[in-house]
C-alpha cells in the first residue's frame, strides 16, 4: 500500500531560497570545521513543514530534525529552549534545565564546533510525526511573521569569528537564565533568543539587539536581586 502524498501546510512562503547541502549530525563529538559556511538554505518554516511529509515514516527523531536544519541547528535549538522562559512564572528548576544546555551549545559555538552535539541516546529519541505536525501548524504562522522581519545583513557579525563572539556572550547570559532568580527568566531568555535568531538567519541586526538585550538583562536581573535582597533585609530587620 503506497504512502499518501504529503499535504502542504497553508503557510508556505511564496519564494523558497536555494537549499544548501547539510552535513549529517551524528552522536559522536566531532569539532569539524567552523559552524558558518555562509550558505542560506530554505527558510526555517519551510524546513519544519518539509519534515511533516509522511513519506519519511511514522516517527521523527531529534537527529532527523537537526540533519535537516544543518548548520542552523544551534539557533533553532536555543530559540526552542528559550521560549518556555518568556513568562515571568515558571516551574522551579525549569530554567536550569533549559539554561544549562544553552550554555553548553554556546560553548560549542565558541569552540567553532560545526554542528550541535548531544549523546546518541538523546539524538535518537523519537515522537509520532503526526504529533510533530500538530505542533508545526501552531508554530509556523508565528515563525513566518518573524521571517518577514529578519534577513541576512551585516555579515561580519555572523561570520565564523562573529559566531564565536556570540558563543562567548551567550555563555554568561545562559548561566544567568539558569540561576534560580524569581521573575528573572524573561530578560536573559529574550537576549538569547535574539542572538539565536541572528545565527539562524545570518541577521547582524538581531545580533546587535541581542548584545544590547544581554547587557540590559544583567542590569535588570541585578536590580531585581538587589530589590529582593533589600526587601528581605527590611522584613528580617523589622
Amino acid at each position: 500500500m503506497t504512502e499518501p502524498a504529503a499535504q502542504p501546510l497553508p503557510f508556505r512562503r511564496p519564494a523558497a531560497r536555494a537549499r544548501a547541502h547539510a552535513a549529517p549530525i551524528v552522536g559522536a563529538f566531532d569539532p569539524g570545521v567552523p559552524v558558518n559556511d555562509h550558505a542560506h538554505p530554505d527558510s526555517l518554516s519551510e524546513v519544519f513543514q518539509r519534515l511533516v511529509d509522511p513519506a519519511r515514516g511514522q516517527k521523527i527523531s531529534l537527529r532527523e530534525i537537526l540533519d535537516e536544519l544543518g548548520e542552523r541547528g544551534y539557533g533553532a535549538l536555543i530559540v526552542l529552549l528559550c521560549l518556555p522562559n518568556f513568562l515571568p512564572f515558571s516551574v522551579p528548576g525549569f530554567s536550569a534545565l533549559t539554561g544549562l544546555p544553552i550554555a553548553f551549545f554556546c560553548l560549542l559555538l565558541l569552540l567553532g564546533v560545526k554542528k550541535p552535539w548531544l549523546p546518541a541516546a538523546l539524538m535518537d529519541r523519537s515522537v509520532d510525526r503526526s504529533s510533530y505536525a500538530s505542533v508545526v501548524t501552531r508554530f509556523v504562522p508565528w515563525l513566518v511573521k518573524m521571517e518577514g522581519w529578519v534577513k541576512p545583513r551585516l555579515p561580519a557579525l555572523t561570520s565564523t569569528a562573529g559566531e564565536r563572539v556570540i558563543g562567548l556572550v551567550g555563555i554568561p547570559v545562559a548561566i544567568l537564565l539558569a540561576a534560580p532568580i524569581p521573575f528573572g527568566n524573561p530578560p536573559p531568555a529574550i537576549a538569547l533568543a535574539l542572538l539565536a535568531l541572528g545565527v539562524l538567519e545570518r541577521d547582524g541586526r538581531c545580533v546587535i539587539l541581542g548584545y544590547a538585550a544581554s547587557a540590559l538583562a544583567f542590569g535588570l536581573v541585578g536590580a531585581l536581586v538587589f530589590g529582593l535582597y533589600s526587601a528581605g533585609s527590611a522584613v528580617l530587620g523589622g
